[in-house]
């Protein structure tokens, strides 16, 4: 009997772990900054160019910030810039929600998360200040209500476009036609300069 338990133990723990590691396929919606952690302290690994096509990881239970992949990398955006294709029209991972799209909810641990990615990059270097970073609630972003969402909900209530950063786009936004140049798996790295193309980070950001 309890073989058979543990049996079925590893048969669910397998199943789930298959489900995790499907990716999302998504796009930009602006040129937003992904970072090697969910805070804009964190440094820039690149910045994704609007309409870029992405993959999701996961995202933090907030949904504030998302795990992604892109051009070979893997770093933190802003869930409000992300876009998929939805019903025929591109619909925002806010407005909708990760449970819909079968997007997982994640954790970050700095020292495993950068340990994984980032050894031999430019700031890893660096790390020890990382590992040990407080991580704050994101300024101007509130989690989800529960039950179903009315589109938009965000852009209520004290929200505020991350500074630096145009209002996320409504409805009629096309996206760039980047479908020839799918840079998500790319090898060619983004310069890994820390001020490449900043969004304009100030003191009181998360504050």
């Amino acid at each position: 009997m309890r073989i058979r338990k543990l049996a079925g133990a590893v048969a669910v723990f397998l199943t789930l772990g298959a489900a995790a590691a499907e990716a999302l396929p998504g796009y930009s919606t602006a040129n937003v900054n992904m970072r090697t952690g969910p805070d804009t302290d964190f440094p820039s690994v690149g910045v994704i160019p609007e309409g870029d096509p992405i993959d999701v990881w996961g995202c933090l239970r907030d949904e504030s910030w998302c795990d992604v992949q892109w051009a070979g990398n893997r770093g933190w955006v802003y869930s409000e810039y992300l876009g998929f294709d939805y019903h025929g029209q591109t619909a925002l991972l806010p407005d909708v929600g990760i449970a819909a799209f079968g997007i997982p909810v994640v954790a970050f641990a700095a020292a495993d998360y950068w340990n994984r990615y980032y050894v031999g990059r430019p700031w890893y270097a660096d790390r020890q200040r990382w590992y040990g970073f407080k991580v704050y609630a994101r300024p101007g972003w509130r989690a989800p209500p529960p039950g179903a969402r009315r589109p938009g909900w965000w852009r209520t209530d004290g929200y505020r476009p991350p500074n630096g950063m145009k209002p996320p786009p409504g409805q009629g936004w096309r996206r760039p036609d980047h479908r020839g140049n799918d840079r998500r798996f790319d090898n060619n790295r983004p310069n890994d300069r820390r001020d490449d193309r900043r969004d304009d980070r100030r003191t009181d950001d998360r504050r």
